[in-house]
């Protein structure tokens, strides 16, 4: 197997990001993908960025970063059925090997004039991946494992350059993903992870003993994303909200857990009934003096967002929910009993601005991690209510590992405490964050300085 690597036609360096792309309808990974192109831009302000990685069609997104408009290509990578599209993972593993096997100039062009897809793989100065911040693992299933795998394993074929971006690698319960894990990390040029505990656990996996300055810490990152204020009367009704009330509480209520608590299937092996402790958690809030809560979705409707229902979790018998059905819902129940004090977000809000209405918070509670990394990186107190490792990690980056109730390990009274705690002490959080957050953001914005492309 040889490198394919094609050299740019101009001087602006080209780069591509694997991953899921803006239209999973997942907020947190969003927000990875355009801070993940903030911090790209900052090193190469004329870097022309490119997503490899989930969606149906092309698109193009213009984003506003460091006061000027980026655009960014979006070209997925399909593994349908339908094995003749020029974009699917066959066809272009099909033209490696052809270019595997006729190595001359002639036929590499040839290739590239007639798919688009794989002169943006060739032209490539290196690729990106962050694998969504916590799928290079199998906790989600070996479906989408296998997928993450075979995008870098491409990027492996041709000889591109490969950077891993922070993110939570493991755990690997199965121990062909552990092999398979291995092959990649081994071949990165670069391997960051979000927490420190990961990069011990990387080198464990890479081999006990080995001493590698490959791999590096670097905070989530999701601290550097920007808030955007939304228009609307929805918005300036909260605003107003904020005002009216001691302390705004914002709970972002996880359709994920929601939906495996009622069918049954542990997967994450809690030891809560979620929904039992989320009703729990808002009459703790409604018993504190002069707050309200205001629920938050991260994980908005798929069908707005333009993509078809899918399979999130590798148990049988149900589908992931969003957030805004898991809110809605609380909410219905709770309003009669607390009127004035427990409101829900309705509309239709993007990563960006869904950051802003976090930030008119006081406090915050959140299952989904980087609803918590929007408020941690505006100074706002946060909780977050794990169910994995990645949350532990992550808090600890920014001085509030005491912050995290892992539902894992403690039952409903032990998630109370914390909150309890976080709760009257989120004075000196708040303080803490205002010391840490500035300096984890600068190592985050800085973490591609020593790279040379």
């Amino acid at each position: 197997m040889t490198s394919t690597s094609a050299e740019c036609k101009d001087k602006r360096v080209k780069v591509c990001l694997l991953g899921p792309s803006f239209d999973t309808g997942n907020l947190g990974v969003n927000a990875l993908v355009e801070a993940s192109i903030k911090a790209i831009v900052n090193r190469w302000p004329d870097a022309e960025v490119t997503l490899l990685g989930s969606g149906w069609v092309d698109r193009e997104y213009r984003l506003t970063l460091f006061g000027r408009e980026t655009q960014v290509k979006s070209m997925p990578i399909r593994f349908c059925t339908n094995v003749l599209l020029p974009n699917h993972f066959m066809v272009l593993l099909l033209y490696g090997m052809m270019l595997n096997v006729f190595r001359g100039h002639r036929m590499r062009e040839a290739l590239s004039r007639r798919n688009a897809y794989l002169r943006t793989i060739l032209e490539a100065s290196v690729v990106f991946d962050n694998t969504g911040g916590d799928s290079f693992s199998d906790i989600y299933g070996m479906g989408r494992f296998i997928k993450g795998f075979l995008r870098k394993w491409l990027v492996r074929f041709f000889g591109k350059k490969l950077v891993l971006l922070p993110q939570t690698y493991g755990p690997f319960n199965r121990r062909l993903t552990k092999v398979l894990a291995r092959q990649i990390l081994d071949y990165a040029t670069l391997v960051y992870s979000r927490d420190r505990r990961g990069l011990e656990d990387v080198r464990k996996l890479i081999g006990e003993g080995r001493s590698d300055d490959r791999i590096k810490f670097i905070p989530d990152v999701g601290f550097l994303l920007d808030p955007s204020r939304p228009v609307g009367e929805e918005i300036e009704s909260l605003e107003k909200l904020k005002s009216g009330h001691k302390a705004l509480i914002g709970l972002n209520v996880s359709g994920l857990l929601s939906c495996i608590s009622d069918s049954g299937d542990n997967v994450f092996k809690l030891r809560v009934n979620y929904p039992a402790l989320i009703d729990s958690i808002v009459e703790f809030l409604m018993k504190q003096e002069g707050t309200a809560v205001l629920l938050v979705p991260h994980v908005v409707s798929l069908k707005k967002s333009g993509a078809p229902p899918r399979r999130s979790v590798p148990k049988r018998g149900y589908r992931e929910q969003s957030d805004s059905v898991a809110c809605e819902r609380l909410y219905k129940l709770a309003v009669e009993k607390h009127p004035g004090r427990i409101f829900t977000v309705r509309g239709h809000y993007n990563h960006n601005e869904t950051k802003y209405i976090i930030g008119l918070c006081d406090f915050f509670i959140g299952s989904r991690m980087h609803s918590c990394i929007a408020a941690l990186s505006q100074g706002i107190p946060a909780v977050g209510i794990a169910y994995s490792g990645k949350f532990q990690g992550v808090f600890e980056s920014v001085g509030v590992g005491d912050c995290v109730a892992d539902a894992r390990c403690c039952v409903d009274t032990e998630v109370l405490e914390t909150i309890s705690s976080a709760f009257q002490d989120r004075e000196r959080i708040r303080e803490t964050l205002r010391r840490t957050m500035p300096c984890v953001q600068r190592e985050v914005l800085g973490m591609f300085e020593g790279l040379e492309l």
